[in-house]
């Protein structure tokens, strides 16, 4: 019976996260899907990862070897394992139980879909449940462009060939790597939004996304301008207001007048555009 399921490679791409990495790894280990390939691709940690590692002996394929970082080395692992279906798991974020089976299922039973995606939780540091994702929204590709990226990126599977067709994971990308392909996967084959649980995030101080500021929000902007839109999704103007404004004090205490003027103006248009927003759309 086994045979006859689609194969499943999971990635999980590694740098120096041996305090969350063997939680993750348990929630692949344990999923109760039968046909799983899994492999670790570490960055040439330094701070225990590969201790860990080593310790599931013979239950865990993995390499550690340096690299370009997270796109470079998902895409990697990609290449190295054979599953039809595809997905990766960042060594601080979990799977819940029964979640691969279940995006399998949902992946069998829409053909045409190249990529699935469900609800997610967010967990602290210590894996306790701060809630659900409250962003998670049903698929509408111009709301994923305009709005806001309503994908958390634990929560997917996806095709290998259309992963292929696209071209893979933009290795010149550190913050959106994942948006960039919702929406190049999105302009060229279904999406299918299912409601069920399928992932923990984890969220704290030292994660990309919590502490990008400024940096993340440029490439978002940039990254986005690839599919016709000239500024951020909606949703992120609050965000940007404040990035620049605290870049701009930085800057102005570092005597970098000319940054700190940009930065700020940047902030007004971004203040223009949001206010406008809550004025028309009260929110």
């Amino acid at each position: 019976m086994a045979a006859a399921l689609p194969l499943v490679s999971i990635i999980t791409p590694s740098f120096n996260q041996g305090e969350f990495i063997a939680a993750t790894i348990d929630s692949v280990l344990t999923q109760d899907y039968p046909a799983i390939e899994y492999l670790v691709v570490d960055g040439g940690s330094t701070d225990g990862t590969l201790d860990v590692l080593r310790s599931y002996g013979a239950r865990l394929n993995w390499i550690s070897e340096p690299d370009q970082g997270q796109a470079d080395a998902v895409n990697k692992g990609i290449a190295r394992t054979q599953g039809a279906i595809v997905a990766w798991l960042n060594a601080d974020d979990l799977y819940v139980p029964g979640a691969v089976a279940r995006g399998v299922a949902e992946l069998e039973a829409h053909p045409n879909a190249a990529l699935v995606y469900g609800n997610a939780e967010f967990i602290d540091r210590a894996g306790t449940v701060l809630g659900p994702c409250p962003q998670v929204e049903p698929f509408d590709l111009a709301r994923l462009l305009h709005h806001l990226d309503f994908i958390v990126q634990p929560a997917t599977f996806f095709r290998r060939a259309a992963f292929d067709r696209v071209g893979g994971l933009d290795v010149g990308l550190r913050y959106c790597l994942d948006y960039d392909l919702w929406l190049r996967l999105a302009r060229q084959s279904a999406v299918r939004y299912s409601a069920t649980p399928l992932a923990q995030a984890r969220i704290y101080p030292e994660t990309k996304t919590a502490s990008g500021g400024l940096a993340r929000l440029d490439e978002i902007e940039r990254m986005v301008r690839r599919y016709g839109r000239n500024m951020l999704p909606n949703l992120f103007y609050g965000e940007m207001v404040r990035a620049c404004w605290h870049s701009g004090w930085h800057n102005l205490a570092a005597r970098r007048w000319g940054r700190a003027a940009s930065d700020w103006r940047r902030g007004l248009f971004y203040t223009g555009a949001y206010l406008f927003r809550k004025v028309r759309y009260g929110r």
